[in-house]
This record gives C-alpha cells, structure tokens and sequence, in this order.
C-alpha cells in the first residue's frame, strides 16, 4: 500500500526525533564550548521544527 501525506509526515516526524536523539547524544559527548554551543543551536531548531511537524500530524489525522 502506498503511503499517503498523512504517513510521510508521521514517518518524518519520527525521523526528526531521531535527529533529537542523536543531537543530544553528540550534547553529552562534546568537549569544544564552541561545538557545544552549536550543537545546542542544532537541537532548538529542531525542536521548533518538531513541532511544527507534530502539528501537521495533528492536522492530517483529523480530516
């Protein structure tokens, strides 16, 4: 069965969650301050995106 956009949002929504994971992964493992920081900046915006993603979901479950 092919999947629709409700199914390619929810498989990219539990991709962006495991880019989270990893990002905080990479948190714990980071020595350089400067790298750290970059890092954490990766992770904000992913989290934004996240739920931005969720959302859509949300939206696309509901129709």
């Amino acid at each position: 069965m092919e999947k629709n956009a409700r199914g390619y949002v929810q498989e990219s929504c539990q991709a962006l969650e495991e880019a989270s994971r990893c990002l905080q992964q990479a948190l714990s493992t980071v020595e350089k301050d400067q790298n750290r920081d970059r890092i954490q900046q990766s992770l904000d915006g992913l989290t934004a995106v996240q739920s931005h993603c969720r959302e859509t979901a949300n939206v696309l479950s509901h129709q």
